[in-house]
């Protein structure tokens, strides 16, 4: 790739936060922990097959959904004993919603479905310019009325430029008011920021986040592109 080509490499010549201040920002939150550590490697491995990669996210992703659901509000309530008393529970209060970025965040739909199965799940479907990163939205099945959730989690895989979740959050902003909550796999620095810096109300969950951006836009070291990976369309 010539690198002095801008139409293959749209992000030379742009500068990328660093990684150690954008880590300091207390609404980005990075997994730490020593399993997902090691699963995570096997998901950035080349050899890896659709079918392990799609489990080994899918099981990421829940970590990450539980990460992002850590302080939801709760409300107490008593459940029935097994000494035929009434013991002290807590219920959900809040009314969560998640939005998933087409195609790749779709490895977020068994664990979304399975930590609430309740929630309503809507997709938005975003479209990257290769050649110079700018994010489309082609589709979405987002409501059109006010207070559609309490809180929204918005669910995308790798968060590279940021691109595709500062367009899904642009549309969400347009019917509600309150917190949003970015989850991924992977981030790198500069979406990490772009994101933080579009919305006050706006926190990012990630397992990882990694050192940059390379000149073609992936995320380094990455792991490969999520959708083809996921769903087997890797073309050599």
């Amino acid at each position: 790739m010539p690198m002095n080509d801008k139409a293959t490499a749209p992000m030379s010549g742009r500068s990328q936060p660093d990684r150690a201040a954008v880590l300091r920002d207390r609404r980005l939150a990075v997994i730490q922990n020593a399993l997902a550590t090691a699963m995570m490697s096997r998901v950035r491995d080349a050899r890896t097959g659709a079918a392990e990669f799609e489990r080994l996210a899918s099981e990421l992703a829940g970590l990450a959904l539980w990460t992002a659901c850590r302080d939801l509000a709760l409300v107490e309530s008593t459940v029935p004993g097994f000494a035929a008393n009434q013991i002290r529970a807590h219920e959900l209060t809040e009314r969560i919603a998640g939005v998933v970025i087409l195609r790749a965040g779709l490895v977020f739909t068994s664990p979304f479905r399975r930590l609430l199965p309740d929630a309503p799940l809507h997709q938005v479907g975003v479209r990257r310019d290769e050649r110079t990163l700018a994010a489309s939205v082609y589709t979405h099945n987002l409501p059109n009325r006010k207070a559609w959730a309490d809180r929204v989690l918005i669910l995308d895989p790798m968060l590279a430029t940021g691109g595709s979740a500062v367009s899904t959050i642009a549309l969400v902003r347009s019917s509600h008011e309150g917190p949003i909550d970015v989850v991924s796999l992977i981030a790198a620095p500069v979406g990490v920021a772009t994101v933080l810096a579009v919305d006050a109300g706006c926190r990012v969950h990630t397992v990882a986040l990694d050192d940059r951006l390379d000149e073609r836009g992936y995320i380094e070291p990455g792991l490969g592109d999520a959708g083809d990976r996921a769903f087997g369309t890797l073309q050599y």
